[in-house]
């Protein structure tokens, strides 16, 4: 026997629950309109007086199946009030092409997600990881030689780094080609650690850290 609303009281028309012809969501409630009798008229298109769930979980709603509510779940974007697309739930399909660089996807229409989705970005391939890995080594190795010369400066320019070498080679001659091979040296292991690594994971125990 269809559920009654949870809604009508004695005296007040009985509530329709309206869904949309489309999807079939729950749509809201209105009173039901009566014959001249009094009698409600419960028989209209997309409306039922066949009361939702009360409770409908986060990333659900309540559809009409025909004759019950059913819940299904809800991925998609929805419009806020100034007609920017807002929420959803963001995934990636590898077997689709989706990689690290792809954009996400979002559900159009109401249900799961599809089989094989990821809802977190793709993982970039190791050899990127790698390259970008290798760039941070040089470019820290850089600074680096530059913040032994320099400290503690904290942005030399150009002259200031050349003033800074020529004054450590007159205190010791040998002290701009010490200073240098001390960091190249370190950023050589660096980069021999990461080409090493075989693994993202084995990527991040590398720890970029120079003697200044």
């Amino acid at each position: 026997m269809p559920k009654k609303s949870r809604t009508e009281k004695s005296g007040n028309p009985p509530l329709l629950h309206v869904f949309d012809l489309k999807t079939r969501e729950y749509a809201g409630a209105r009173p039901a309109q009566t014959r001249p009798d009094g009698t409600p008229i419960l028989e209209c298109l997309a409306a039922t007086p066949v009361a939702p769930p009360a409770d409908v979980p986060d990333g659900h709603v309540a559809r009409w199946a025909g004759n019950a509510w059913e819940l299904v779940e809800d991925h998609r974007q929805h419009m806020d009030a100034a007609g920017g697309k807002q929420g959803g739930t963001p995934y990636w399909l590898p077997a689709g092409g989706d990689d690290w660089q792809s954009p996400a996807r979002y559900m159009e229409t109401l249900g799961p997600l599809p089989a094989g989705a990821m809802t977190e970005r793709p993982e970039k391939p190791l050899a990127v990881l790698k390259s970008e890995k290798e760039h941070e080594i040089r470019s820290a190795c850089d600074a680096a030689i530059v913040a032994s010369l320099t400290m503690p400066a904290a942005s030399a320019s150009i002259a200031e780094i050349a003033v800074a070498a020529a004054s450590l080679a007159g205190i010791d001659p040998d002290g701009p080609d010490t200073l240098l091979a001390l960091h190249t040296a370190r950023r050589d292991a660096l980069l021999a650690a990461v080409a090493a690594a075989q693994s993202s994971a084995d990527l991040a125990d590398v720890e970029i850290s120079y003697a200044v």
